[in-house]
């Protein structure tokens, strides 16, 4: 029970060979009227050929006057963990009664405490693609109310911009492929070389300012008198 060390064995949950068990037993009406009254610590142990493994605290997955309910919201970089903050706990305490939000990369055991907030708070400086994740209790003048919720995880998403080295890539990638185009067409226009007849010019060629190939008047007039010759 909230604000007690003392540990009790609950009759429908001793050596029981189910996964789940009914705890309403210990409901609001063995307590007083406060809400944080009504709230306990539960602790699992299973037990087997008369061994025991040591006892892990059960977590809370629906939020209620003893867990707080919450959300995350991902976006590049960040992390918001969406908080309610009218529950009862604040009907009763106001500002005396928080959320403490635990975090860390998956993986982290325990999660680190973060930090005892009233309203939703957001976590900046993510990296990218990691999977973050949050557990979240009330504190009530700074102690903590249990069970804690259980434990969500997400990914931190991409941000989808380029970076520096990504847009020269393709800046280079684009002006290469523009001289290319320019040499293909050079290389596929036809062109002819007429015996040389006096002060009649062999075929001549060259490149324009603009990278565009192009060809004298006179080699254009040599390769028609060629043809005619034909």
């Amino acid at each position: 029970i909230f604000n007690s060390d003392k540990w009790e064995a609950l009759p429908a949950c001793i050596q029981t060979p189910l996964h789940s068990c009914n705890i309403s037993a210990i409901g609001p009406s063995d307590t007083n009227d406060s809400p944080e009254n009504s709230c306990v610590t539960l602790r699992v142990q299973a037990e087997r050929r008369g061994l025991r493994s040591e006892g892990v605290n059960a977590c809370s997955r629906y939020g209620d006057v003893c867990t707080p309910p919450f959300s995350i919201l991902t976006r590049p970089g960040s992390l918001t963990v969406l908080l309610n903050d009218d529950h009862e706990l604040a009907k009763e305490h106001d500002s005396n009664a928080k959320h403490r939000i635990y975090f860390g990369r998956e993986g982290e055991s325990p999660l680190q405490e973060y930090e005892d907030t009233v309203a939703s708070t957001t976590i900046e400086e993510l990296e990218e693609g990691q999977r973050y994740c949050v557990q979240v209790a009330y504190t009530l003048h700074g102690k903590l109310v249990e069970p804690c919720s259980c434990i969500q995880c997400e990914v931190i998403p991409a941000s989808g911009k380029l970076t520096p080295m990504i847009v020269g890539l393709l800046v280079g990638i684009v002006v290469l492929a523009i001289i290319i185009l320019k040499i293909k067409r050079c290389l596929h226009l036809p062109w002819y070389v007429s015996p040389v007849r006096g002060n009649t010019a062999a075929h001549t060629h060259h490149t324009d300012t603009s990278g565009r190939c192009i060809y004298s008047e006179r080699a254009i007039e040599a390769r028609k008198r060629a043809d005619s010759t034909v």
